[in-house]
């Protein structure tokens, strides 16, 4: 499908434009139609293209992008190729259902997130768009006992087959830091739970010696941590059966367990 970018009329006679050279007017119209320019106003495109596209070399292209900041008519960013059409949203906004999730959609794609502060204080008709966004990730965003209730319903489709060890399984997975909002399962690059099910009924660290695990569960030592003798007997068990040795941190005073 053709996209369409506008340029009102009335764009020749505007005082900004009247006093810039021919090569500054090509160039900022370029910015304004590229094959690259988005409904939200912010855009990504290398420098790569835009040589090509307008016949400027870098130097004179870097040149142009500084001159059309300072006047305050875009924002570059040369981090990640981006660059915002200030005031484009006030000419192109739309209230059709079709255009607002098209650019909401677009915004969220906005891989530097200074340019989506310096719309929002530049142009006040990006402010609901945003605004939306802001709602609709805070919406998505789930805490600790959600992500935990979730995983475990999955996990228990395998019931069947998997009934005795979804316990523990899912007692290790969904373990997390008390600094962190990842669990354990979200910090593994490919998570899946088929695989990882019959791979922990065939592991030797899921076959328990005295009910203990055979590997250092901080949920399992959290459990028994009120019976001191149950404690002392998992330490002996990581010590002489796992191949851990235990270490107190000078500065802390805590304990960790390093595998020798």
């Amino acid at each position: 499908m053709a996209k369409y970018r506008h340029v009102h009329t009335t764009f020749w006679s505007d005082p900004m434009v009247l006093d810039l050279t021919p090569e500054q007017k090509y160039f900022y119209l370029y910015l304004m139609t590229n094959d690259k320019v988005k409904q939200c106003g912010i855009y990504e495109i290398s420098l790569r293209q835009i040589t090509y596209q307008t016949g400027y070399n870098k130097d004179t292209i870097l040149n142009l992008l500084e001159f059309f900041e300072s006047l305050k008519k875009i924002v570059y960013s040369p981090e990640t190729n981006e660059i915002l059409l200030v005031n484009f949203l006030k000419y192109n906004s739309s209230k059709s259902p079709k255009v607002v999730k098209c650019i909401e959609d677009e915004l969220e794609k906005v891989k530097n997130p200074y340019l989506l502060d310096m719309l929002k204080s530049i142009d006040t008709v990006s402010i609901d768009y945003i605004n939306d966004i802001d709602k609709k990730k805070k919406k998505k965003k789930k805490n600790k006992k959600e992500k935990e209730n979730d995983f475990i319903n999955k996990v228990k489709e395998y019931n069947d087959e998997f009934k005795d060890i979804i316990p523990s399984f899912c007692d290790y997975w969904c373990e997390s830091n008390l600094n962190s909002e990842l669990l354990r399962f979200e910090k593994e690059k490919v998570f899946d739970i088929k695989k990882r099910l019959v791979r922990w009924k065939n592991n030797s660290f899921n076959k328990k010696k005295n009910e203990m695990p055979d590997f250092y569960d901080s949920y399992y030592l959290n459990r028994i941590k009120d019976d001191i003798n149950k404690v002392r007997e998992f330490e002996k068990h990581l010590i002489d059966n796992c191949g851990y040795e235990k270490k107190v941190n000078s500065y802390d005073g805590k304990i960790k367990w390093i595998k020798r």
